[in-house]
Formats: C-alpha cells, structure tokens, sequence
C-alpha cells in the first residue's frame, strides 16, 4: 500500500497510511518504501527518493523537524542511504540520497556516531567525486563539510581516501560554488592532526593552484573557504608557512583587507596571524609589504570588536621579535585605545593588550609624555585588577608587570596617584593573596615586586601591606633559597625594592636576618650583563645585611659594577639596565650619589644620548636629573653640556626637567636645600 502511493506520487495518500494506528510488527510501512528506493529500476529509486526527500523536508526554516526521522531510522534508513551510495548509478536517486543525508545530519546530529560502524562507510561517498553531475558534487561537498566537524570521524575519512580524493577534485573542478565546502572540509581535517597537516607539503604543485588560482577568484564562498583552510594549514607549521609565502600568499591575504566583507577581512587578519607566527622570514616579507601600516589603518576605521581583536593580535605578531617596532605599535595605537579594548568580551586579546601597554610603560615620563598618568586617565588601573583573577598565568604575569611600571617608573620613581587607586580597588589584598598562596612561584615573586612598587616612598601602602592577610617578609627570604635561580633572583629584587630607602624595613629585616655575598655572587658572574646589572643594585642596597664584608665595600662592589657594564658594554639593554639602575643609586640614602658622581658617571651617563635605544636615552636622562640635584654633579653636568654636541641634550633637557619637577619624597626634602636652584642648559645652547 505504502509502495503504491509512493509510485503514484501521492504524498497525502502516503502520510495517511504513515499515521495509521497500525503497529510495526503488523504491516512495516518502511521496508517497501526502502527497497523501492533501492531498485535497479531508475524510475522507482528516483520516484520514492524524491518522495522520502518531502517526507524528511521542513516546510518552513521555523517548522519543526519531520516526525518520521525517528521510525525511518529504526527501520535502516542510514544502511538504506550507505547502500545508494555504494551501489547506485543513478544520478536523480544519488541526489534525494544526499539531500535526505544532509538533512539528517544536520536535524539528527548524534547519527554520526553510527557512521563509524559502517564499513566502508565514507569511500562509498568519496568515489561521487568522480561525477560529472554538478549537484550531486555540491551536496557531496557539503556532506563532507557537516561530517568534517565531528573529529571522532576525521581519523576514518582520511584512512578511506579523503584527503588524495579531495586534492583530486579541487585540481579539476574549478567551479566556485561547488568547491568551497571541499576546503572547510580539509581545513577542519588538518586542524585535527599534526600529521595530516604535513600531507600538503609534499604536494607542492596543489598549494601552488591554490596561490595562483583560487586566492584570485572572487567568489566571496570560496575567498573565505580557501584563506580558512590557509589558516589552518600553517598553523604552528614553519615549513609550509615559508613555502606559501614563496609561492606569494603574502600578497593575496594582504590584498583581502581591503575587501568589502567584514568576514574576509577578519579571516584574512586571521590567516596573516598564524602564516607570521614564531616565523620572521615571513614576518619580514610581510613588512616589507607594509602588513603593518594595513593594519593600523584597518583597526582606525572599524568599530567591529571581533575584528579589532584579530587585528591588535596580528599587529602583535608581527612585531613579535622587535621591541622597538612593538613600541611604534602600540605608541600608534595609543594608550586610550588599548584600553578601551579590555571592554571587549573575549579573552584572546587580553594578554597581547596588557603586553602592548607594558611596551609603553617601560618609557621614562618627559615633559611630552607619561605613559602613567595616561594608563590612570583612561581608568585603566580598574581593568587591572580585574584580571589578577584570570587563570592564564602568561596575562596574570603581564598584568603584574604592568602595575609594576606604572606605580614605579624607571629609576623608582614612585606614582603616588597610582599607588592609592590601587589600594582604593582592592588590589592590595589580590597582590598578597599571589603572593603567598599562587601555585607558581613566578607569579609569588612577581606580585611581591608589585608590592614593593606600591610600598615604594609611600610609608602608609607599606604599612597596609605588612598588615594584610598572611604578608610576611620571610616568605620572600624562603624564596630566595627556590631551586629556579630565576624566582631566587626576583625574590631578592623585590625584596630590594621593600629596603629601597625604607629605613624601618631595613631595620626589621637586618634584626632577622643575614645574606651571604655568596648568594650575589653567583648572579655577578653571569654571563648577562642585565641579571649583573639587578643583583649589583641588590648589593648596594643590602650592603647592611651581608655579614662578610663592610657596608662600603659591598657598596663599592655593586656601583662598581654598574660603571664597568655603563663604560665597556657592547649590549644596549645591558646599558640601558645599568642607567636605570644607576638612577635609582642617584636618590639614594647613606652617600651613594656622591659616590658614583666620584667615578665619572656623569659621563658615562652621557655617553648613553649616542643610542638609538629611547629608553636607553630616557633612562640616562632620568638618573642624569637626580644627580643634578647635587652641587657636583650639576657642575660636571654643565661641563659637559658645553663639549658636547647640542642634539643629545635637548632630549636630556625635556627628561631633567619632567623628573625635577615631581614632587620630592620626605627624605630628598630633608636632604636638599631649601631654595633648589633649577638646573637649564646654557641660553647659548637652547637657541642653537
């Protein structure tokens, strides 16, 4: 009966018969329809395809589901389908079966799990890549898509054939419409396997067709499904990220940010990301094809957040292995923008954020510029906090450093309005609760540092931290003996910066305890430059507390040091770290000023306004100021400004000036004149 109305094409005969009260064991409705589909007669396969095909359609997008998936399962649909694919010839029936697949696949989702149990289930698909009918390509393309989303059944595809019969297709078939699913379905498949990946570079000629050809089409489906499928294919893969770029995909990414969509546009800036990622050969072909300059103009005219994300992440890979094209970056971007960035709803970005306004915040401040008050201006110190909870602990860690920088600029001068704006949010508590109980030790040293950098010239932050929750000092003194030389190494410079002209602190600390110069030394004879450089500052600052030798010459041992790496270094970091040590030296207690003005690092200090390096220079400029405040050292200062050349000073004037001008802590106050004569460059000078 139901093989009757099926025949006659009667759907409304058939339905009724369907919903008939009658019990399958009695009369199986199913079965004739099922072998009717499977007859060797074309007529009768294509006539009961198409009316399973209306049984199975929604009537609308908003309909629900057919109610007779279920029973049509039960009774071996899925086995019904599997067999046409195998056994059938007939291009209308091999139609209604895809379609009728494709519409299980996407209203019955848990059927793929039954796909696995079926031999021979995909190559019996895979073998209608050979048709020469265009619709069933296409539907088979989207099959493969819908099943290629399922990573549990990557493994089987590729085992029968998928990814060689796929290469096949796409090098003959070169219609838009009916390739585009073929790429999703092989940038899902690689993004499964390290393994499947490397397939592609031993078929150099199809990424080739793929550069020349298909990255030229126009076809909005197929620009998006080919740069997916790019993006994935280089991912973390150095050897095909340097031979698409060879072939000239560098080209073909940049040229899709100018496109109209919005969703190219991102793709691209996704697939430009990972080509670039850990690779600078392909870093710097992108730069020479101005990838950046693209970019920034890009994130200045969208307002999309998605896209803004993916751009602000590309930008930061790009400039991965040069900090000074980071800072160009983010000085670009702007400390306003970066911030507003954090209101975005994705974690993706957070960390390269933070990591941007870090680069920023390394700057010493001038008269022009300061990248503390902006982060503050901004309501960036709130957004901060906040994400000392996250538990990524590469942006925790960045985090960290950032309310190191903009509490305590370079030279440790302290930023007392961002100090109580933090204590005001509660950071305090968060910073201490790292510090004793955060499970890497890393991060227990590096919010110890942040502490300290709150404490710092701020006698009341000191003494809340010291009276919140467990703080305690020896926690920093039982890191200091860590098996990481690391974590010993930051242990005692956060320590450092807690004694950094606090004489109560140094007091409690030298009643309990005594470091051993053999702990220093160790770390002085480092073969990097900048770890002597911290630990040289850490003896002069703990020249009380190490037992071996007197004060003055653990003193002499430290700034010696620094002079040597000021005066012989070939490493412009190291230099740039000795300066901004040396400026912390120059505010000092106990005499240490007037000690390091003795051996000429006044010159030395000079000498630094030949870098190229800005926060070389800033930081040279920042220690020269504080020296200024000393009668000698301002003379020899003057000195030097009339033999040398004009073009270092004007950046030595704006940096002097700007740290002059901050307030004094209580000690410099006690220590300096009453009237402080301001310190010019020579009126000749300034009009030249």
């Amino acid at each position: 009966m139901a093989a009757i109305a099926a025949l006659s094409q009667n759907e409304r005969t058939l339905r009724y018969v369907i919903d008939l009260p009658i019990s399958s064991t009695e009369y199986n409705i199913w079965k004739p329809l099922f072998k009717l589909f499977l007859s060797v007669k074309d007529d009768e396969s294509t006539i009961c395809g198409r009316i399973l095909q209306s049984l199975t359609r929604r009537e609308s997008d908003n309909s629900q589901i057919s109610s007779y998936w279920s029973s049509m399962l039960e009774n071996g649909l899925l086995s019904t389908l599997i067999q046409i694919f195998s056994l059938s010839k007939n291009d209308d029936a091999l139609t209604s079966a895809f379609l009728i697949f494709l519409n299980l696949l996407n209203e019955v989702p848990q059927i793929k799990n039954d796909l696995d149990t079926i031999k021979n289930c995909f190559s019996s698909m895979l073998k209608h890549t050979r048709s020469t009918n265009n619709q069933i390509l296409t539907l088979l393309g989207r099959v493969l898509s819908c099943l290629s989303t399922d990573k549990l059944l990557i493994d089987s595809m590729v085992e029968q054939g998928l990814i060689e019969t796929l290469m096949i297709l796409i090098d003959k078939q070169r219609s838009s419409q009916i390739i585009y699913p073929y790429f999703d379905c092989l940038a899902n498949v690689i993004g499964k396997s390290y393994e499947y990946q490397r397939k592609f570079i031993y078929s150099k000629n199809f990424l080739l067709l793929i550069v020349r050809s298909y990255l030229q089409d126009y076809d909005l489906n197929l620009s998006l499904s080919v740069i997916r499928f790019i993006r994935q294919l280089v991912k973390n893969n150095e050897e095909l990220q340097n031979i698409l770029a060879h072939y000239g995909v560098c080209e073909h990414l940049l040229g899709a940010l100018s496109a109209s969509s919005k969703e190219l546009q991102q793709v691209s800036i996704e697939a430009i990301q990972a080509l670039s990622h850990k690779n600078q050969k392909v870093q710097q072909i992108l730069l020479r094809e101005h990838a950046l300059e693209q970019l920034l103009n890009l994130l200045e005219r969208t307002n999309m957040s998605t896209l803004q994300v993916a751009i602000v992440c590309t930008l930061w890979t790009l400039c991965e292995n040069n900090p000074l094209q980071k800072r160009d970056v983010a000085t670009k971007i702007g400390v306003r923008k970066l911030i507003s960035f954090y209101t975005i709803k994705s974690d993706e970005h957070l960390l390269v954020v933070t990591d941007a306004i870090n680069e920023l915040a390394k700057c010493a401040a001038s008269i022009n510029m300061n990248i503390q008050e902006e982060i503050n201006h901004a309501q960036g110190i709130p957004y901060l906090i906040r994400l000392l909870k996250s538990d990524n602990e590469m942006l925790v860690l960045s985090v960290l450093k950032n309310l190191q920088l903009i509490t305590c600029a370079p030279g440790f001068i302290a930023n007392r309005k961002n100090q109580e704006i933090i204590v005001k949010n509660d950071g305090i508590k968060l910073l201490v609760a790292l510090m004793m109980h955060a499970k890497c030790d890393i991060i227990q040293v590096e919010s110890a540092q942040s502490l300290a950098c709150i404490a710092l010239s701020n006698n009341q932050c000191s003494t809340l931290i010291e009276s919140t929750l467990d703080f305690s000092y020896s926690h920093l003194v039982d890191l200091m003996h860590s098996n990481d030389v690391n974590v010993q190494l930051k242990a005692s410079n956060a320590l450092a910066t807690f004694v950094y002209n606090n004489s109560r602190v140094q007091l409690f600390l030298k009643n309990h305890y005594q470091f051993s110069f053999d702990y220093f030394q160790k770390f002085l004879q480092n073969n990097n430059e900048s770890i002597r450089c911290i630990t040289a500052f850490q003896v002069v600052v703990f020249c009380g507390l190490i037992n071996e030798q007197k004060q003055s010459v653990n003193t002499a041992v430290g700034c010696g040091i620094l002079m040597d790496i000021l005066r012989t270094s070939q490493i412009d970091d190291a230099k740039s770290a000795a300066a901004e040590c040396v400026a912390r030296l120059a505010h000092m207690k106990s005499g240490v000023p007037q000690a390091i003005i003795a051996v000429n690092v006044i010159d030395y200090l000079c000498n630094l306004f030949s870098s190229s390096n800005d926060t070389t220079i800033g930081n040279a400029s920042v220690a020269l100021g504080f020296l200024s405040h000393i009668p000698e050292g301002r003379r020899k200062l003057l000195n030097r400004s009339q033999t040398s050349s004009i073009r270092y000073f004007k950046v030595l004037s704006n940096n002097i000036e700007r740290s002059r001008a901050a307030p004094l802590s209580d000690y410099e106050k006690e220590q300096s004149s009453t009237n402080i004569m301001n310190f010019y460059l020579p009126n000749i000078r300034q009009k030249v």
